[in-house]
């Protein structure tokens, strides 16, 4: 675990913090935000596990790329990082971390039609109707920090 105090970029801050302005915005009827704010929210929270897992970061602490590793990596976003979970799971460290929690999120595949481009996205073209559950999936992952903060992990 690096000491995360002292980087400027610190995953398992940004996605409790993305995730609680998701939950305000969704109070005030702002489900284009909100949903967004999810999908950060989530993808922040599995980068916090692979930094517990050993995944390198760079001087910022930010995810930085593997060695031998052909693009970017996990330094993606979804439904990117959720492949590279996929194709690079044998250059993560420690495995036996990241595998125990991030097969914990049952639910990630709700984001399958999430995408940071939707940010530019008019609202009469985002998929509204998705975004609860987007937050049944982040919900899963910040379930996961609180555990593996519990764990001594994070």
């Amino acid at each position: 675990m690096s000491a995360a105090g002292s980087l400027s970029v610190n995953y398992f801050d940004a996605a409790r913090r993305h995730f609680q302005d998701a939950g305000v915005l969704l109070g005030a009827n702002r489900q284009a935000n909100a949903g967004q704010l999810l999908g950060v929210a989530a993808e922040c929270g599995i980068k916090a596990i692979l930094v517990a897992s050993g995944v390198p970061v760079d001087a910022e602490g930010s995810l930085d790329r593997l060695p031998g590793v052909k693009g970017r990596g996990f330094k993606e976003h979804w439904p990117d990082l959720h492949h590279a979970l996929a194709d690079l799971a044998g250059a993560i460290p420690d495995s036996r971390t990241a595998t125990t929690y991030l097969s914990a999120l049952p639910h990630l595949a709700h984001f399958s039609d999430w995408q940071i481009e939707h940010r530019y996205w008019r609202d009469a073209a985002l998929p509204l109707a998705s975004v609860a559950r987007w937050q049944v999936a982040a919900g899963d992952v910040m379930a996961v920090l609180d555990q593996a903060k519990e764990d001594g992990v994070l």
